[in-house]
C-alpha cells in the first residue's frame, strides 16, 4: 500500500476522495479516519473494523489500485497496461497527470 499517496489524500489530495464519497450516503469523513488508521499502522489493514474495511475497499482502494492510466492522447492511446504504476502515482496526484511509467516517458520524449 502506496502510504505517500495515502499521505497525499489525507491533506492536498482530499477532493479526490470527496468525489468518489460524495454520490454515496456515505460520510468522507469515515473515509479519511479509515485513511489515517492506515497510514499510523503503515498500511496493515488488519487495524480496521469491518465497517472501515468497507470504506477501504470501496473508496481508498480505487484510488491507490488500479488507477486508469490517461495515455498519451486519450486512455486507449497507453502504452502499458492501461493502468498507473505505483511508482508513479504520487506524481499523477500531484501533477493531475494520469499517466503510466511508460506513457510519461513517450509524451516527455514525442516530437
Amino acid at each position: 500500500m502506496n502510504i505517500e499517496v495515502l499521505r497525499y489524500l489525507e491533506h492536498d489530495g482530499r477532493e479526490h476522495v470527496e468525489e468518489l464519497v460524495a454520490p454515496t450516503k456515505y460520510d468522507s469523513d469515515a473515509t479519511f479516519a479509515v485513511i489515517k488508521i492506515l497510514i499510523a499502522n503503515d498500511g496493515n489493514e488488519d487495524a480496521l473494523s469491518d465497517k472501515q474495511k468497507f470504506h477501504l475497499k470501496t473508496f481508498v482502494e480505487p484510488l491507490i489500485y488500479g488507477v486508469r492510466c490517461s495515455g498519451i492522447y486519450g486512455e486507449d492511446t497507453c502504452t502499458g497496461d492501461g493502468f498507473v504504476d505505483d511508482e508513479s502515482l504520487l506524481m499523477s496526484y500531484q501533477e493531475d497527470d494520469f499517466k503510466c511509467q511508460l506513457c510519461r516517458y513517450d509524451a516527455e520524449n514525442r516530437h
